[in-house]
C-alpha cells in the first residue's frame, strides 16, 4: 500500500509539472456546492462512500459523508479443499463476515488551488463520526459422510486440526443473515485529495490517506484469534462527482478575501 501511494504522487507531481504554463482563460468556479461517489481499495477491505461538500469561502468546505466498508482480518489466509471439486475457496477459522457502515462530518481545506488548464488541485480533508459494525456468521459446507454434508458455523475449539480437511466450502451467504449483530463504535478519517478534471464543473480526484475505527468491544470476525477493537488502515481511491451550483470568478485575484 505505501508503494502505491508513493506511485500515486509521484504520478500526480508529473502530470501537474506537464501542464505549467497553459493558463485557463474560464471563468472559475470557486465558491461551490459539490457531491462526489468513490471507491476505495483498503489495507483491509474495500469502501463505497458518498460525499456531499457546502462551500464556507474559496478555500474551506463543510464535508459530509456516508459509506459502506468490508473489513477482512489480518490473519485471514484463503484456501481451497483440493478434495472437493465446485466449491470456492474459504478462511478456515473466520467466524463472521464483518462490513461496516459510517456517517461522519468534516472539513475540506484547499492547500493549493488549481489555475493552469490540467492542473492539480490538491486539497486536505478530515472527518469524524460514527459507525456500525455488522457482523455476520459464516457457515460452511462440513463433510461427515458420502450422504451427510452439514451446514455448520466454525467452531476452532471442538475441531481437530484437520478439520480443514472436512470443510467443502462456505454455505450460501444469506445463510445467518437472522444473527446478525452489531457493534457501535466511533470513526475518523483523514486524506490528501488530488483534484484533475478538466472542467470545474466536473470533480475527479485521488484520494490517499488513513481511517479509525473504534468499537466498544472486539470486532469478532475469527474465532479464537485475536480480533481488534480499535482498527487502522491506509485506504487509496477514486472520487467522481459534479458541482451542484456556484460563484464565478475569472480569476482569484478578483476575491476580496
Amino acid at each position: 500500500m505505501k508503494k502505491w501511494l508513493l506511485l500515486a504522487l509521484m504520478a500526480l507531481n508529473f502530470g501537474y509539472a506537464l501542464a505549467q504554463g497553459e493558463i485557463d482563460d474560464e471563468k472559475k468556479i470557486l465558491y461551490r456546492n459539490e457531491w462526489s461517489l468513490a471507491f476505495d481499495i483498503k489495507t483491509n477491505g474495500v469502501n463505497f462512500d458518498y460525499r456531499s461538500g457546502k462551500f464556507v469561502n474559496a478555500f474551506k468546505k463543510n464535508l459530509w459523508d456516508a459509506g459502506f466498508a468490508t473489513i477482512r482480518h489480518p490473519q485471514e489466509i484463503r484456501q481451497t479443499n483440493p478434495y472437493a471439486d465446485g466449491y470456492g475457496q474459504f478462511c478456515y477459522g473466520k467466524k463472521n463476515f464483518c462490513f461496516e457502515t459510517y456517517y461522519s462530518r468534516g472539513r475540506q481545506r484547499t492547500l493549493f488551488q488549481k489555475q493552469d488548464k490540467g492542473s492539480v488541485e490538491i486539497r486536505l480533508v478530515y472527518f469524524a463520526g460514527a459507525s456500525l459494525a455488522f457482523l455476520k456468521p459464516i457457515y460452511y459446507e462440513v463433510y461427515y459422510d458420502i450422504d451427510d454434508i452439514r451446514s455448520e458455523k466454525c467452531d476452532v475449539e471442538s475441531q481437530s486440526q484437520n478439520a480443514a480437511i472436512f470443510i467443502f466450502g462456505k454455505s450460501e451467504f444469506t445463510k445467518g443473515f437472522s444473527e446478525i449483530k452489531v457493534v457501535p463504535g466511533v470513526y475518523g478519517k483523514a486524506a490528501l485529495s488530488f483534484e484533475f478534471g478538466k472542467t470545474d464543473k466536473k470533480l475527479v480526484a485521488l484520494e490517499a490517506g488513513i481511517k479509525f475505527s473504534a468499537y466498544v468491544k472486539e470486532v469478532e470476525i475469527m474465532d479464537q484469534k485475536s480480533n481488534q477493537q480499535f482498527i487502522t488502515n491506509l485506504f487509496i481511491g477514486v472520487r467522481l462527482g459534479k458541482v451542484k451550483h456556484g460563484a464565478q470568478y475569472e480569476r482569484l485575484n478578483d476575491l476580496d478575501l
